[in-house]
């Protein structure tokens, strides 16, 4: 009920992974392989991508059911390491936490990281007890260093932290020279294959993203000064909490993964350091308040006042703050970039050829070039490159749109100010601007037809 049953909406890996599986799946030809390889988001959407072919709705189902194992994992790790209580609440106020519920709508990263860092660490508790050398855990932890990595920067916390559990405590020489191959092996796989995360926005605001773990995303001038003071009370606990529970942090394996992706979270500043930094903040905060010498006699701040004053301060502000999600749902709000791409997905009499017959073979489709090539193509149903690179000039650039009917990105954005300034210096008439929205423009090719020959002997030639 909380979730969009339309394909907008949705995070740009996600649609390009949903993409790939859908065009195997299908056998249909599709320009998605020229994106480069996707995430492997798509290994686990690769059921539902198989069953229900187009079907939004049956991937963001997928990603609920791997955010509910992931918190069970993460719920059984606390467990046994006896914070039986604080895991209980803990993972009881993750799962409606608003960043996750948002991180499930839009099939982010985040649910797939948990799942891979939860799944790393009980994969290495097995093999030291199990101590078989090329064993299935062996090469469950080099794949899923590999999986780690390639969903997003914060995944290589991971595979660090696996490097310094065995150097640092290793079962003997032999077990800790297999996995340093091994994860030098995964490390630079993963590079090759994802090369700079073209997709992942570096260095943005953390105060934005410790914000929205209480108060949700918000965007532009929805967000104030209010959510400014969450996001920098968020950080200031997050400090204390580290501080205070550093030593049980670093040396909880999976404690110790948290925190490096943390640290390295801090380099990009997304919803994915924050899910890293909530996790955090349940598991090994609230065990802070549930102090275990409390006693009956030592009245409501004896047994625990402040700890249930919190927990019902945060549930409630979830349960509110989930409750306003869902009438945006119901009232079919999309975000100003969501906005833009529906007009383009939508707005079939302004970008649509309707000389020709839309039912007709020969009809030529729409080729668009696209700040969000994933979702464009996802939405509109059309094919979908990304933007041209960066050119000398006007005329270079026009000669790269050689093919493509319409341009749709961000002229705010910094990355795009090469291709906006040739674009405003462009001579008149090249390109025409169609839709303008806060969320971007769309523009419009104009082609020119190539003129005929005055002779007819020339034309014959």
């Amino acid at each position: 009920m909380l979730m969009h049953k339309t394909p907008y909406g949705i995070d740009e890996g996600a649609a390009r992974a949903l993409l790939l599986v859908w065009s195997v799946s299908d056998n249909v030809v599709s320009p998605i392989v020229t994106l480069g390889f996707p995430d492997f988001r798509a290994l686990f959407l690769v059921p539902v991508g198989i069953l229900w072919t187009g079907n939004v709705i049956a991937a963001k189902v997928m990603t609920l059911l791997i955010m509910s194992i992931a918190a069970w994992a993460f719920h059984a790790w606390r467990y046994r390491s006896g914070d039986t209580e604080g895991a209980l609440l803990a993972t009881g106020l993750l799962l409606i936490s608003p960043l996750v519920l948002e991180q499930i709508d839009t099939i982010s990263v985040g649910v797939y990281l948990l799942l891979a860092f939860s799944l790393g660490a009980w994969s290495d508790s097995i093999y030291r007890e199990s101590k078989l050398a090329f064993g299935g855990m062996y090469f469950a932890q080099i794949f899923l260093c590999l999986v780690s990595i390639t969903l997003h920067p914060v995944g290589l916390a991971y595979p660090l932290a696996l490097l310094w559990t065995w150097y640092k405590n290793p079962i003997n020489q032999s077990h800790r020279n297999y996995f340093f191959v091994g994860i030098s092996f995964a490390i630079l796989m993963a590079f090759a294959l994802v090369p700079g995360w073209g997709h992942i926005e570096w260095f943005s605001n953390p105060i934005r993203s410790l914000s929205s773990t209480i108060l949700g995303h918000a965007e532009g001038e929805e967000f104030g000064i209010f959510h400014w003071l969450v996001g920098i009370t968020m950080l200031t606990v997050l400090l204390l909490v580290i501080l205070r529970q550093a030593n049980r942090l670093w040396a909880d394996f999976l404690g110790r993964i948290l925190l490096l992706a943390v640290v390295i979270g801090l380099l990009v500043g997304d919803e994915t350091f924050g899910i890293a930094a909530l996790t955090i903040l349940l598991y090994w905060g609230l065990p802070l308040l549930l102090r275990s010498n409390a006693n009956s006699s030592g009245g409501f701040w004896g047994q625990r006042g402040a700890a249930l004053i919190l927990i019902f301060a945060l549930s409630t502000t979830f349960m509110m703050v989930n409750k306003a999600r869902y009438e945006l749902v119901l009232t079919g709000y999309l975000s100003p970039r969501d906005s833009l791409i529906k007009t383009l997905a939508e707005d079939s009499g302004l970008f649509l050829n309707e000389e020709s017959d839309q039912d007709s073979p020969t009809k030529k489709p729409i080729r668009v070039a696209s700040q969000w090539p994933g979702l464009t193509m996802l939405a509109c149903r059309c094919d979908a490159l990304p933007l041209p690179p960066a050119a000398q000039n006007s005329e270079a650039l026009f000669a790269m749109l050689r093919g493509i009917d319409y341009l749709i990105f961000d002229p705010r954005n910094p990355a795009n100010s090469s291709l906006s300034r040739n674009l405003a210096t462009m001579e008149t008439g090249k390109v025409e601007t169609v839709a303008l929205r806060s969320g971007g423009v769309i523009l419009q090719v104009v082609k020119t037809q190539t003129p005929l020959p005055a002779n007819p002997q020339e034309k014959k030639t």
